[in-house]
């Protein structure tokens, strides 16, 4: 399951201790109090059901599970290793997600890619330490969807001698809070709940009306109005809107920014790249036409016979090839650096935007398989973290922003030159996404039955014969991923789910079936098929470890799965199961 980090001096350090050795007396200290009771200030200012909410310091889990039982996703952020043990044990709903984290940088939670309607501190905000506290309401702030809330107790009076506390108020907080676009929407008083006479709350709520970092409206200047003189600039924040869509697993979250290996970054650029080269459509204006890009070197043109879907994480590349791939992704990340990146700039600034940072240029080997080490072994690209959470959280409405505007320049180049050019270029500028192939997955069955082993349905454990169907747990149409944690065998009379997403009941329930299947048919038949394995879900899935077991897949593939039922407005789907035992293939105990 995730790790506890608490390395950060700033984090909630000093407070923890106390927590770890009184867990059993504060979860039942916390449990005797009801929701109503605590936060009857806030119950008509709660998003709609169904929404996502972050619960900060989440304690005993009392309000996460009181918002799951109303059907909220709730995402529970807790420090203490023992009180969240506690609180899993008490509160077992399927909408809780927990993760071990902590203020002011909140980073697990930011390598999630979401966004909430309601962010809670239930007693945390005088454990920040004061000079963190600007910092904690920044993160928090780019957490938060358009029109979300932060809901802040203030704890008045005495600390508690035996825990680090610090002194609040809510001018202080209101003054912060309006750095980042937040606004006071209402202040309550109460007295203290456990008849303490010495200390008071005072509950703060806080809205955001929009984007409260400006990077949309600052995404949207760079697109349309930035000037241009070729199709770099899109290109670039094209590629950094895939990176964070579909790839967001291989960056690395900072205190503000986030990196991305400069290896993806090239390696991306030719997949987009290479179509629109290999089909003469120019990337410059008219003038320039006769010019090629910088980057369409002799290596780039010797790889004329590899696909763009073969530029992928896990490929293996041998002799010329290897050496030709390495040679152009090291010219096509200098070019990066000196032109887009170099020339994307705030607004009225000759500050860059996105900092690149290039390692030593290496000898091209024979042979080498895109994994992490090569990818990072290029250099590293700096995104300012609320670019980043833009780009994540409004990809569905950004990438087709840049795309229509990477067809007007292309268009605009062609002139009269080429008839057809807007038409092949909205052709050719589709994200070479993999082919729907679950071949693997189905060769994996074939193998694992040859060897006298059952092969069981991962929605109902029922015993699958000849004809059964392997399922994207994450539906292909919706989000293209064909790695092999997210093929599922399944019986095709249960398996009816086409373009919906499964529940997080349902990932739950299967859990145990799902990772049964990944070691038959992934993880216990050799080294090479389980690195393949877990590069692939680390690149594509929050994981928050660096060495993943199948639990910790588990766990973040129900934080995605909230990720594209807000992201995509996804149908929610359940299976339909027998209620034999015996009639779904399973044991059935003997009397």
């Amino acid at each position: 399951m995730y790790k506890s980090h608490y390395s950060n001096p700033d984090s909630l350090m000093p407070t923890i201790p106390h927590y770890e050795k009184n867990a059993r007396q504060l979860v039942d200290q916390y449990e005797s109090l009801a929701f109503e009771v605590i936060h009857a200030g806030l119950l008509d200012l709660l998003p709609q059901t169904g929404t996502t909410i972050l619960d900060v310091g989440a304690g005993s889990g009392r309000d996460a599970a009181w918002f799951a039982s109303r059907g909220y996703d709730v995402v529970a952020v807790e420090p203490s290793d023992a009180m969240r043990a506690h609180a899993r044990k008490l509160h077992p709903s399927t909408r809780i997600n927990w993760i071990a984290d902590s203020l002011p940088n909140l980073a697990q939670v930011r390598r999630l890619g979401l966004s909430f309607d309601l962010i809670l501190l239930s007693a945390v905000w005088m454990h920040i330490l004061p000079a963190s506290r600007e910092r904690a309401l920044r993160k928090m702030a780019m957490l938060l969807a358009p029109n979300g809330r932060i809901a802040i107790s203030l704890r008045i009076g005495d600390p508690d001698p035996e825990r680090a506390m610090y002194a609040v108020t809510l001018h202080e907080l209101s003054a912060l809070a309006q750095q980042f676009g937040l606004r006071l929407m209402s202040a309550t008083d109460s007295p203290d709940k456990l008849g303490r006479a010495s200390v008071s709350w005072t509950t703060a709520v806080f809205g955001l009306p929009d984007d409260a970092i400006a990077s949309l409206p600052l995404l949207r200047h760079l697109v349309l109005n930035d000037e241009k003189s070729s199709t770099y600039k899109i290109a670039l924040l094209r590629i950094l809107a895939r990176i964070a869509d579909a790839a967001a697993g291989a960056a690395r979250h900072e205190s503000d920014h986030v990196v991305v290996p400069m290896g993806l970054v090239a390696l991306f650029w030719m997949r987009m790249y290479k179509p629109l080269i290999e089909n003469g459509l120019p990337q410059m204006p008219h003038s320039r036409l006769g010019v090629k890009p910088g980057f369409v070197t002799d290596s780039f043109n010797a790889l004329r016979l590899v696909t763009p879907v073969e530029l992928r994480v896990g490929a293996v590349f041998e002799g010329e090839t290897a050496r030709h791939l390495h040679r152009s992704l090291s010219e096509i990340a200098r070019l990066i650096r000196d032109m887009p990146a170099k020339y994307l700039r705030w607004p009225a600034s000759e500050q860059r935007i996105f900092d690149v940072h290039l390692l030593r240029r290496m000898a091209a080997p024979s042979q080498l398989q895109v994994d992490e080490p090569f990818l990072w072994s290029f250099g590293e690209l700096h995104i300012p973290a609320p670019i980043w959470h833009a780009l994540t959280r409004y990809n569905v409405w950004v990438e087709p922003v840049l795309v229509t505007e990477w067809i007007r320049l292309i268009e605009g180049y062609a002139g009269n030159r080429i008839a057809n050019a807007r038409q092949l270029a909205q052709a050719l500028l589709v994200w070479a996404d993999p082919e729907r192939d679950t071949r693997l997955a189905r060769a994996a069955v074939t193998r694992i039955r040859a060897e006298g082993k059952p092969v069981y349905c991962v929605w109902s454990g029922q015993r699958l014969h000849d004809e059964y169907d392997v399922d994207h747990c994450f539906p292909f149409a919706a989000w293209p991923c064909g790695d092999a944690w997210n093929l599922m065998p399944a019986s095709r009379r249960i398996n009816n789910k086409s373009n919906r997403l499964v529940t997080q009941a349902t990932l739950e329930k299967s859990s145990d079936y799902i990772t049964s299947w990944w070691s038959d048919a992934f993880l216990n038949i050799g080294d090479n098929s389980r690195r393949q394995f877990f590069l692939e879900a680390r690149q594509t899935l929050p994981i928050f470890v660096e060495h993943p077991s199948p639990d910790d897949i588990i766990e973040a593939m129900k934080m995605h799965r909230i990720r594209l039922e807000k992201d995509q407005g996804l149908r929610p789907w359940e299976p339909v199961l027998s209620t034999s035992r015996s009639e779904r293939g399973l044991a059935v105990p003997s009397v």
